[in-house]
């Protein structure tokens, strides 16, 4: 059970641009914490953290640990594959700690942050906004009020159109859109689906930024109770629908800006029936109210949206879709 009192003291590991601005901004504008410390690699950032926050700066996580009495919460906004060592370091300290997306880059370090969990007795939040989408919710609502019957396809599909020259192209350091976009577009399909995935497909393609890792994707996901799912992530000037869920007696189709749900019986020839539902708010979500369930879960012990059993079940799936895409065959997903 957890017993946080308030404030919620809270460390930011990484003051990089998403540090900044996705988590800070959020966990000052909440009352319930209180940033007291920051971690970071570049003197530079140190500096701007200790002028912006008014707080105590670190270079290295493992300094943070040596002062296990001073910290309840640590925020990991860090490069991909540091994300293990870090959280579990953290968790082994004694603090209860968020990790940003990928949470894990395998099922190995899943694995390894989990047993951490569990031996420490704290508790891990992997960040999945996706969860606290506002057009994500109003379908979600839609598809389990039965409104379209039984749904056999669900379709999400991101497109974007401009190059990075990151870390995030090159796989040494958990590059790759597959990692950085699975928890907004595999994610929702596995969810919506509420049945164990049979078997995955994946493809994997690099087409505009530099370095090796993918920057675009394309997943099939065969579910137990017959249901498909069909991920992508492309690089395009102009995309498709970003949901398209199909049911047995209508659609929902989804542009970012807009719900549509279209209803008919399947053997009868009258016009579907239409409704639209505007989306208002951050489409993948928003920080602010994120936090705010996080400082619920962490003073009163209510459930947190996003779980890390869900997440262990994103990242067998990205697991499989790797594994897809090499082997050029369809994989079980166990």
């Amino acid at each position: 059970m957890i017993s946080t009192k308030q404030p919620i003291r809270v460390a930011i590991i990484g003051y990089g641009i998403s540090g900044v601005l996705s988590h800070a901004v959020a966990i000052q504008a909440n009352p319930a914490f209180s940033i007291k410390a920051v971690c970071d690699l570049s003197s530079e950032r140190r500096e701007q953290a200790r002028k912006d926050l008014n707080c105590e700066v670190y270079e290295s996580h493992q300094q943070l640990c040596e002062r296990p009495e001073a910290i309840d919460l640590a925020c990991v906004i860090t490069r991909s594959d540091t994300h293990c060592a870090i959280v579990t370091d953290c968790l082994k300290a004694g603090f209860h700690t968020l990790v940003t997306k990928p949470w894990a880059l395998n099922r190995q370090e899943a694995d390894l942050m989990l047993a951490a969990q569990k031996s420490s007795g704290k508790s891990l939040f992997p960040w999945m906004p996706m969860y606290w989408s506002p057009e994500y919710l109003k379908i979600q609502e839609l598809v389990r009020s039965g409104a379209i019957g039984e749904v056999f396809l669900a379709r999400r599909y991101v497109n974007q159109f401009w190059k990075r020259s990151d870390w995030q192209t090159e796989q040494r350091f958990g590059g790759g859109y597959l990692l950085n976009w699975g928890m907004h577009i595999v994610q929702p399909i596995l969810d919506l689906a509420d049945s164990p995935v049979k078997q995955v497909s994946g493809q994997l393609q690099r087409a505009i930024n530099p370095g090796d890792a993918d920057d675009n994707f394309q997943a099939a996901i065969e579910f137990e109770n017959g249901m498909r799912g069909i991920a992508e992530f492309t690089e395009a000037i102009e995309g498709l629908p970003s949901f398209m869920i199909q049911g047995t007696r209508g659609t929902i189709h989804s542009d970012e800006k807009t719900v549509t749900l279209l209803q008919k019986e399947p053997d009868q020839s009258q016009e579907p029936v239409r409704s639209s539902f505007p989306i208002e708010g951050k489409v993948y979500g928003d920080e602010i109210e994120i936090y705010k369930d996080l400082a619920e879960t962490l003073l009163h012990n209510t459930r947190f949206r996003a779980t890390t059993e869900a997440a262990y079940q994103g990242t067998l799936v990205l697991d499989a879709l790797r594994n897809s895409h090499h082997s050029r065959r369809w994989i079980e997903v166990k």
